[in-house]
């Protein structure tokens, strides 16, 4: 039944609001003729990108950064922004049909982003909890313009930093974010990408070694963190040195982590490192972001308190081995009692209706009858009442019926078990909410 808001309503509150100037101004009229006792219009989250011209190049994102915080006054009020608890400024090419694939993107140069513009401009929220900057092009501003963002925020939680880094013997992120977001719990550096893409392993030690010595002169107190996600780019050509860079800096006090996301690869090099002999004791949930090695094993040494288990599967050949690792042919019971399995495969076109959806299944995972098997054996054979829970990258849940219908069809044998369900959880940036 339709609902009528009140006149007498003094304050509306807008769970997000998807930047543009004309969603800002179409919602400031709206509020205005249908609320005219409406004073403030506050807003929790936030999330400014670029617009998208006809022929799919954007406008500088520099420029409407700037002209966000000088064109409309009623949305920048301190009384209104006092409010904004998560802001994401993303530089992400998006059209009315979702991001556009990389490579279908027109160039950015860094050029288009005025270095001058972000550092100079005011940041009001000073009551920032969440901050997601996410940047395609590399000349962002560096350490340079993110001091200038957390040193006008009040207590930052969770942070987010997606897109390249570069490596200068003057910028050392982590530095920069223990010294000023000591409250931090919460950091990500998703997509991560060395620049440049090939640097000498010594060169790189070397980096690190100033920027310890650096960090160690301040008298800066490490940032214990409670939430450490870390997603490698997918490029070829990209130099991950996680192990010696970022894990053993002195910046971050990772014993108290309780939850944990990273590549297989790398984890599994990590726990078997005597520097880093704490880092998973404290964890109850680890997400996989990548099973890039097939021997991966998650043990109860090494996590002696985890509960859950989060994989994001791009093959099934991938699950299908580690689940068989885990299995009845492992050496003990799996040390965790929920697993959200993340299927990461997207559908290329939009779904129009129901028939759609359901002719379109069959996209997500090929025809074949190893992954169920494996699922079934794995949920049989565990001595623990294991709960899986399967997710699909691309579905929202709109349609839970049909994605239930869809896993009782895809997996004949596990779903009968009752340990199969589905969950709408579709990113990782779920857990910024999740204790």
């Amino acid at each position: 039944m339709p609902v009528v808001l009140p006149l007498e309503l003094h304050e509306l509150i807008i769970d997000q609001l998807l930047y543009s100037f004309l969603e800002l101004k179409a919602c400031s009229i709206v509020c205005k003729a249908w609320l005219p006792r409406c004073r403030l219009h506050l807003f929790r989250t936030l999330i400014v990108r670029p617009r998208i011209f006809n022929k799919g190049y954007s406008e500088p994102f520099g420029c409407e950064y700037q002209q966000f915080f000088t064109l409309d006054h009623s949305f920048i009020t301190p009384s209104i922004v006092f409010h904004v608890r998560i802001l994401k400024l993303s530089y992400e090419v998006q059209t009315p049909f979702g991001l556009l694939p990389d490579s279908s993107c027109a160039p950015i140069s860094s050029a288009l982003i005025p270095v001058s513009s972000m550092i100079t401009i005011p940041f009001p929220f000073k009551r920032l909890q969440t901050l997601h900057i996410c940047w395609r092009s590399v000349n962002w501003g560096g350490v340079t313009a993110l001091e200038k963002m957390l040193q006008q925020i009040d207590c930052l939680r969770h942070l987010v930093i997606e897109g390249r880094w570069r490596f200068r013997v003057k910028e050392d992120i982590l530095s920069s974010i223990a010294l000023h977001a000591p409250g931090l719990k919460t950091l990500c550096l998703a997509k991560l990408q060395w620049f440049p893409n090939s640097i000498a392993s010594t060169f790189v030690e070397e980096i690190s070694s100033r920027w310890n010595d650096r960090f160690y002169e301040q008298g800066v107190a490490p940032l214990r963190l409670e939430r450490l996600c870390i997603t490698k780019s997918t490029s070829k050509n990209c130099v991950a040195d996680l192990e010696k860079v970022i894990l053993p800096s002195p910046c971050l006090d990772l014993s108290n982590l309780r939850y944990l996301a990273m590549p297989a690869g790398t984890l599994q090099e990590v726990i078997h490192d005597t520097r880093f002999r704490t880092l998973g004791k404290q964890v109850t949930h680890l997400a996989i972001v990548n099973l890039d090695t097939s021997t991966f094993k998650v043990d109860s040494g090494s996590f002696p308190v985890l509960s859950h288990l989060q994989l994001y599967i791009r093959k099934e050949h991938d699950l299908v081995q580690f689940l068989h690792i885990h299995g009845a042919s492992a050496t003990s019971t799996p040390p965790w009692v929920r697993m959200h399995i993340n299927f990461e495969k997207h559908l290329n076109h939009r779904l129009k209706n129901r028939e759609m959806i359901a002719q379109s299944y069959s996209d997500i995972i090929v025809h074949t009858p190893s992954v169920d098997l494996a699922l079934h054996r794995f949920i049989v054979d565990c001595e623990v009442s294991m709960q899986i829970s399967v997710h699909f990258a691309h579905l929202d849940g709109g349609e839970p019926d049909i994605q239930h219908d869809y896993i009782r069809e895809m997996f004949p044998q596990s779903f009968p078990t009752g340990h199969l369900e589905w969950t709408d959880r579709k990113s990782l940036e779920w857990w910024l909410d999740h204790n």
